[in-house]
């Protein structure tokens, strides 16, 4: 299936690794112009390598932080040169910090995490989409056509009590209904907003997440990982590209008509009927 968006621009944060590296390798393959935004240079110019390599021309990287409205600025600014108005905005900002050597605030417990957490929750997840799109909605209405993504999780419509987490438990849906009043906002200019649910993925954020809860609960790493993966109806963690696959449809002119949605790419872990 042709997709139609040969030659757009896309943004991607987060594009140095996991889910969005593998969502920018999929635009790339569907011939979009691409900016990668990560916060480490080193890893970053890995990636942009990578990508370059299979694609000469076609790529761009930027060492900024996404949670910073300045560096959000900057990075959209240098799309823009370097490929002209972005089309494309994919965010993907990661919330709590996960050490698995280290107890501390990353626990996602409601009695010990302190109010400055749910602050900073807020604006990596929150505020950073919200930058990103205030960014790129401009050049979008101009041209009348655009695509806003957000890479979440499922704790936006399930929440997870089975396991520590209620940073996200509590910051995902506010996120989700952002990208769901821009949506209702910004439909009549052909531009559709859309919240990406995902889950257990083979990424090292989740090695690690899972690494850190087995100590907590005095299990093994193989035993945690197998009793989590027992309870997905694949039994196994989803692969990053199936949210770059996601993503590249939704960015389609097939996909036109679809917005203000949360989708879900959890290989059916979400048990709601709608």
């Amino acid at each position: 299936m042709d997709l139609g968006i040969t030659g757009r621009v896309a943004v991607v944060s987060g594009g140095s690794k996991g889910q969005g590296l593998a969502t920018a390798q999929v635009l790339l393959g569907e011939g979009c112009k691409v900016l990668i935004a990560a916060r480490t240079p080193e890893t970053l110019e890995e990636a942009r390598a990578q990508l370059a390599a299979a694609a000469p021309g076609r790529v761009a990287a930027v060492a900024a932080d996404m949670t910073d409205a300045g560096e959000v600025a900057r990075v959209v600014a240098a799309a823009r040169r370097q490929f002209g108005p972005v089309d494309i905005a994919v965010s993907n900002v990661i919330g709590h910090t996960i050490d698995p050597d280290e107890a501390g605030v990353h626990a996602g417990y409601f009695g010990d995490t302190p109010t400055r957490e749910y602050a900073k929750e807020f604006k990596q997840l929150l505020l950073s989409s919200w930058w990103l799109a205030r960014e790129v909605i401009p050049d979008m209405k101009a041209r009348r056509w655009g695509r806003i993504l957000n890479i979440a999780s499922g704790s936006a419509r399930e929440p997870q009590w089975e396991i520590p987490h209620i940073l996200p438990n509590t910051v995902r849906p506010a996120v989700a209904a952002l990208h769901r009043g821009l949506a209702e906002e910004l439909s009549p200019f052909g531009i559709t907003v859309n919240n990406m649910l995902t889950g257990p993925v083979a990424t090292q954020r989740n090695i690690d997440y899972y690494t850190w809860l087995a100590r907590e609960r005095g299990v093994s790493f193989d035993e945690m990982i197998s009793t989590t993966y027992a309870r997905l109806p694949l039994r196994r963690p989803g692969k990053p590209e199936d949210m770059g696959h996601a993503i590249a449809f939704l960015c389609s002119e097939q996909a036109r008509a679809i917005s203000g949605q949360c989708m879900s790419v959890v290989g059916g872990r979400l048990r709601h009927v709608y």
